[in-house]
């Protein structure tokens, strides 16, 4: 250690930032007057060394020095103030804490030290439009942890990789990571400590499997990484893999209201430039919307969260890339009360269904990772969150959820029937409406937690994805592969710009018109539970004037798509709208079929009948 030459160094960036081979810049925030620096920790000898910072190291509260002559491959490191020891809170690499679920030791820092490992010249970013985009969110190590999953490395990134080839033929284009940054998944009673360096040290150890609490924001959770591969490697390796098939890599961000606002920016930041991530799921309260919307540096980047406040982000201008996006639980919640048919729920769909912005995008679900999986939906009334400890007083109480005649797991077939159905509506609705949609990984083949909308603090078979699953209820990953590539199939469900809902190509047909029993006359009184929707399709390849895009085939004039839903516990008869008397309407998506009777449309075309609690998709050729 003799060897490395203390020099002065920069106050940013913050943490340890390699400005040259063996040479290295450490900048860290002190509060307090107390005596601070460094720990070096020799990981061949054992042996530490203590570095102070001196008076002239200060800059405002940032303290710093260049530490020259370093083997960074030899050693980690911890800052202290005083008695307490912490690691970098701006660290890339968190040492102590690489085995999954074991109460870390001494958590240190780790050097990451790869100058030229992040060139962005032969770089590329995807850069998909929210309207072209199918989101899948999943746990990294619920993904592939179960033996079924077939993977080299259960429960890691390079899991994800190996898996790369099924998102691909599911029709996925990006995928969004619950926290996979590092974070102390033994959390204490202590939870809601006012400092990062606190969180490490558990009285009363309780898993916390999700991760939504305040972690290191820059390091990739190294329990994530498969033995023996750096994490900042094992999560580059995956996010370049995914890049290479076409799929985005969305993270969510979880930071708690007492993280400092730079420091977030600063952490978004760090993801891109070192990883090229293509966006951001935050979480949390007192985040920097406006300043992180307007970061040059982000433009580019998605970024989606609860709402944003528009007016002070654009003004009256509209943005080149809309990188921004809402995504809450009231799409949710507005469907599945219509997919159980209450009533008064039908304004509401409609203006779901039909919703686009012309500067923000939206991410809808039907489920989520804090809620019912999709089986469970429509197979519990109420939650099962006995297996969280907590006397099942966790969790949201009200799901909007209908267990179609009986709680949990049945063999009635009557109930297994409808329940099939149910799913189909509710994968319908997802794949029908204009916006993004998202999955929640293993809903495409019918994975429950037997009722648990809550198992944040489970890591098991409850929360894995049996992937034995896929075959048993093939017939839901087929349904949800056959919606994926129909909306792709079908641009006029993927408009960038608001619906006028006139003719304003002058052909007769505005771009999107609503019926119901009768042609051209829908109710929306709060008993109904049925409606239909007509799209004129080559409005997709107008512009907002109605002009044709160039490239655009102009024979697709005259093609319409034509969706009915019938969310009622009857069946009801549609008139279908007159078109040109060369096109015949086509069924392409019934979902009252596989298991009973389908719809039927009669020989002269001019109404058909939906069965109950049935989404219908005609397209005319």
């Amino acid at each position: 250690m003799e060897d490395i030459k203390i020099l002065p160094g920069n106050p940013y960036p913050l943490g340890a930032y390699c400005t040259k081979c063996n040479e290295v810049n450490m900048a860290v925030v002190c509060n307090s007057d107390e005596p601070a620096g460094i720990n070096l920790y020799d990981r061949i000898n054992g042996k530490s060394r203590k570095i102070p910072f001196k008076a002239s190291d200060k800059v405002g509260n940032i303290n710093c020095m260049l530490l020259s002559g370093i083997d960074t491959d030899r050693y980690e490191y911890s800052f202290y103030e005083g008695d307490k020891e912490y690691p970098d809170p701006h660290g890339k690499l968190i040492v102590g804490n690489n085995k999954w679920g074991k109460i870390p030791g001494n958590l240190r820092s780790g050097f990451v030290c790869e100058k030229g490992k992040f060139d962005r010249t032969d770089y590329k970013p995807i850069l998909r439009p929210y309207k072209d985009s199918v989101f899948y969110v999943l746990h990294v190590r619920g993904f592939t942890r179960h033996k079924s999953s077939g993977v080299t490395h259960p429960g890691t990134f390079s899991g994800i990789t190996e898996k790369i080839p099924y998102l691909k033929n599911l029709g996925i284009t990006a995928i969004e990571l619950m926290p996979a940054y590092e974070f102390i998944e033994l959390e204490s009673v202590k939870a809601g400590d006012n400092d990062v360096m606190d969180a490490y040290k558990p009285l009363e150890p309780k898993l916390n499997y999700w991760g939504y609490k305040k972690g290191f924001y820059r390091a990739p959770k190294s329990s994530y990484a498969e033995p023996g591969v750096k994490p900042t490697d094992s999560f580059r390796n995956m996010v370049n893999a995914l890049h290479a098939e076409g799929i985005e890599v969305i993270m969510q961000m979880y930071f708690p209201s007492d993280i400092k606002q730079p420091y977030i920016l600063d952490a978004l930041r760090y993801w891109v430039l070192e990883f090229h991530v293509d966006g951001f799921h935050l979480m949390g309260e007192n985040i920097p919307l406006t300043l992180i919307a307007t970061e040059p540096m982000l433009a580019n980047t998605k970024l989606i969260y609860y709402g944003f406040p528009v007016n002070d982000i654009y003004g009256n201008d509209t943005p080149k890339f809309k990188n921004l996006a809402l995504c809450n639980d009231d799409y949710m919640y507005n469907i599945r009360r219509f997919l159980k048919s209450d009533e008064g729920m039908i304004r509401n769909v409609l203006g779901d269904l039909r919703y686009v912005d012309s500067k923000l995008g939206r991410v809808h679900y039907i489920s989520n990772c804090n809620g019912f999986t999709l089986m469970d939906l429509v197979s519990y009334d109420r939650k099962h969150n006995e297996l969280n400890g907590e006397n099942n007083k966790d969790g949201n109480p009200y799901n909007a959820s209908w267990n179609c005649g009986f709680e949990g797991s049945t063999t009635r077939k009557a109930v297994s029937r409808l329940r099939r159905k149910q799913i189909r509506n509710a994968i319908a609705f997802n794949m029908l409406t204009q916006s993004t949609p998202m999955i929640l990984a293993g809903d495409e083949f019918g994975n429950s937690q037997k009722g648990n909308n809550n198992p944040y603090c489970i890591d098991g078979p409850l929360t894995w994805l049996n992937w034995n699953d896929l075959e048993r209820n093939r017939d839901i990953y087929e349904f949800y592969k056959k919606c994926i590539e129909f909306k792709k199939k079908n641009p006029i469900l993927n408009m960038d710009r608001p619906f006028a809902m006139t003719d304003y190509c002058a052909c007769g047909y505005p771009d999107l018109s609503l019926h119901g029993e009768e042609a051209w006359k829908v109710e929306t009184d709060d008993l109904t539970r049925h409606f239909a929707m007509l799209y004129s399709t080559h409005y997709a390849d107008v512009d907002k004037n109605g002009k044709w895009l160039p490239g655009k085939d102009k024979s697709k004039k005259g093609e319409f798509i034509y969706i009915a839903v019938n969310m009622h516990w009857s069946d009801h008869t549609f008139a279908l709208p007159k078109i040109h008397p060369d096109k015949r309407w086509e069924v392409v998506v019934d979902t009252s079929q596989m298991t009973e009777e389908g719809s039927f449309l009669d020989d002269d075309q001019k109404k058909i009948l939906v069965r109950d609690r049935s989404i219908l998709v005609l397209i005319s050729k």
